[in-house]
Parts: structure tokens; C-alpha cells; sequence
């Protein structure tokens, strides 16, 4: 009797080493199995992760395609450019030393104002390459300048030659306070980054030479400059009837050479330009897409 029950006691011990091992194994497989499962989730992340990486490579190949075709645009179009006002002022030149020709005061006075015309047209071209170049720089302008708002809107309504566009209707208006508002900014600067986007509505509201050709209704541009004040910014605000801006181009259309429309003349360097100048001067310019008759742009600068 003794002797089995001395048996069962070591059995009973055998079968507790034997579970004993069991677990220890068992644990030692759910530390793997967790580890296992650590390791697939850190695969999983770093398979998104590469997954997304490649995703913005595309886009990132996309748009240098992209910036690549506009570039070559941007170089046939202002060969086009350049190329049209000077064959224009050549044929002007040809008039004016044709050996005995005689205009009448008419005639000289359109021959004089075509030569001008298209001579402004040169500079502002040539202008625009010079601050493309200098447009990704973040280096601060000069503010030293002392000035009234509306003495920059009034030179910048004179430099985009807005005021003399006959195809549409410029007004300025002011808030209160505005009007006797002071900047302290870079005055050609702040001129030329508000004339530049004046043009830009100047062009957009003026038919394209397409619709006119198809016999399509044209109807009277209007820009509106309004300055206001908010949050210690002046708010220099075109508005305008024309052809508008997609929401989802909002941004896109600040980048160097875009172009939304090809039937409408011009470099797509313009707003680059503008808002460049806009933000080393201290303040932004941008799209209010809450508009919808047309295009808004707000260009924003520090009062002081």
C-alpha cells in the first residue's frame, strides 16, 4: 500500500513538471505569437507608409511634368509675346521713315499711341521675367515708406492701365477709416503687386476673342477695387465679373506659368509674382472662393 501510494506521489509530481513545462512552452509561444503580431503590424504600417510614399512620388512626377510642359509654354509664350509688339513697332518705324510720307494728325496720333502701347507692353514683359526670377525668394522687402492707401490704389489703377480699358466698368470704393488709412510698406512694391492683380481682372473680364468670334453675348466687365480694414491688415479686395476661378483651383493658380485659359493671352506668372511681393511685404494675398459672380482676390498688407 505504501509503495503505491509513493508511486501516485511521484506520478502526481511528474504530471505537475510535465504542465509546469507545458506552460512555460505555452508562454513562451504567446510571447512569439505577440511579438509575430508586432512585427506584421510594423510590416502593415511600413507597407502604407511606402504605399503613401509612392503615391506623393507620382504626384510629385506628375507636376514636375506638369511644371515641365508649362515652362515650355511659358517660353513659346513669351516668344509670341515679345515677337507681336515688335513686329508691330518695326511696322510703325516703317511708316514714320517712309521717304515723303505725310500723316494727317489722326494718323500720328494713333501711330504715337500704338508705339507707346506697345513699348509698355515690352517693359511689363520684360519686368515680369525679371521678378519671376526673384519670386521664390523669402527675403523681406524694405518698408520704409509712409504712404496712404489710396495712393497705392491710385497708382496701381494708373500702372494696369485699368482705368482707360474699354470694355468694362472700374470703380473704387472705401470703408470707413480706409480712406485715410496709413502703410508703413515698400510703395513701388505694394503698387505692383495690387497692379498686377488689377490686370489680371482687366484681362479676365474682356471677352475671349472665341466667344466674340461665335457670336455669343458679351456682356459689361466690372471691377471693383474696395479697400477695407480688418485685424490691422489693409485689405486691397478686386472684384470682378469675369470668368471666375474653380474652387479647387484656387491655389493651383498662384503657381509659376498656370493658365486656366488658353484662349486668354498672357505669361501665368502673374499672381506668382503678386503674391510673392504680397508676403515679403509682410502680408498674403488669396482667392475668396465664397464669391461665385466672378473672381475675388484680397491682397493683404500690414498697416503698420
Amino acid at each position: 500500500m505504501a509503495e503505491d501510494i509513493k508511486q501516485l506521489r511521484e506520478e502526481l509530481e511528474q504530471l505537475r513538471e510535465d504542465y509546469n513545462t507545458l506552460e512555460h512552452n505555452f508562454d513562451i509561444m504567446s510571447e512569439g505569437y505577440q511579438e509575430s503580431l508586432l512585427l506584421y503590424d510594423k510590416l502593415e504600417e511600413t507597407y502604407h507608409e511606402l504605399e503613401e510614399t509612392n503615391k506623393q512620388l507620382e504626384v510629385a512626377r506628375c507636376r514636375a511634368e506638369e511644371a515641365s510642359r508649362m515652362k515650355t509654354n511659358f517660353i513659346q509664350q513669351i516668344s509670341h509675346e515679345i515677337r507681336t509688339p515688335l513686329n508691330i513697332l518695326n511696322g510703325f518705324t516703317q511708316i514714320l521713315t517712309t521717304p515723303g510720307m505725310e500723316l494727317d494728325a489722326t494718323t500720328q496720333q494713333e501711330v504715337t499711341k500704338g508705339i507707346d502701347d506697345n513699348t509698355n507692353r515690352i517693359t511689363s514683359l520684360v519686368n515680369k521675367m525679371l521678378e519671376l526670377a526673384d519670386a521664390n525668394s523669402s527675403t523681406e522687402l524694405e518698408r520704409t515708406d509712409n504712404v496712404l492707401a489710396v495712393q497705392i490704389a491710385a497708382q496701381a489703377a494708373d500702372e494696369s492701365r485699368i482705368t482707360v480699358a474699354s470694355h468694362l466698368v472700374f470703380d473704387l470704393d472705401m470703408t470707413e477709416g480706409a480712406d485715410m488709412a496709413m502703410l508703413q510698406t515698400n510703395l513701388q512694391q505694394a503698387t505692383r503687386a495690387l497692379s498686377l492683380l488689377l490686370d489680371n481682372a482687366r484681362k479676365f473680364t474682356q471677352p475671349a476673342e472665341a466667344a466674340v468670334n461665335a457670336g455669343a453675348e458679351v456682356k459689361q466687365g466690372r471691377v471693383v477695387l474696395r479697400l477695407a480694414i480688418e485685424n490691422q491688415m489693409l485689405n486691397f479686395i478686386v472684384e470682378d465679373n469675369g470668368i471666375g476661378v474653380p474652387v479647387d483651383e484656387a491655389e493651383h493658380i498662384f503657381d509659376e506659368f498656370v493658365q486656366l485659359d488658353d484662349y486668354y493671352d498672357g505669361t501665368g506668372i502673374g499672381l506668382t509674382v503678386a503674391r510673392s511681393i504680397a508676403r515679403r511685404l509682410g502680408g498674403n494675398i488669396v482667392l475668396d472662393t465664397s464669391y461665385t459672380d466672378g473672381a475675388r482676390f484680397v491682397l493683404s498688407l500690414p498697416l503698420n
